[in-house]
């Protein structure tokens, strides 16, 4: 039986089919919903001279976690109050997926098929196939 349903959410087109199966599933069992938004951190490269790092990536501004939260609120619009959540954390997306699938006892996942990096390019369901290969319980993946 699923109780707790994890929806990871990018922003992409996927991602939003993903929330409406998880949507109608979690009518037909009665289970709350979580929907994840994972940023991914800035990344430090060494530069190997001087023991010296830089930087790669953008940092997030007030304005990106905003737009991220009001995104969250949008995809959560059609869910009952009451049945969902609604997380944002920092990391690599599959493996926080995964963590925060076990952290919260979520029996099953939902993921889109292909998602959106940071700089708004298609991932070749990179993310997806992780998370099946590790989640350690059903995963459904939405074309």
């Amino acid at each position: 039986m699923i109780h707790h349903i994890l929806v990871a959410i990018d922003g992409s087109q996927t991602s939003r089919k993903a929330a409406r199966f998880a949507h109608d599933l979690a009518q037909q069992t009665g289970s709350r919903i979580t929907l994840l938004f994972v940023l991914e951190p800035p990344r430090m490269l060494s530069l190997g001279f001087l023991d010296s790092e830089l930087i790669s990536g953008s940092q997030r501004t007030p304005e990106e976690m905003d737009a991220v939260r009001r995104m969250l609120d949008e995809v959560a619009a059609d869910l009952p109050k009451t049945q969902v959540e609604k997380i944002v954390e920092i990391g690599r997306p599959a493996d926080t997926i995964v963590s925060l699938a076990d952290k919260l006892g979520a029996d099953h996942i939902v993921v889109g098929a292909r998602g959106l990096n940071p700089g708004g390019k298609w991932l070749l369901g990179s993310v997806s196939d992780r998370v099946v290969q590790h989640a350690g319980r059903p995963v459904t993946v939405v074309h």
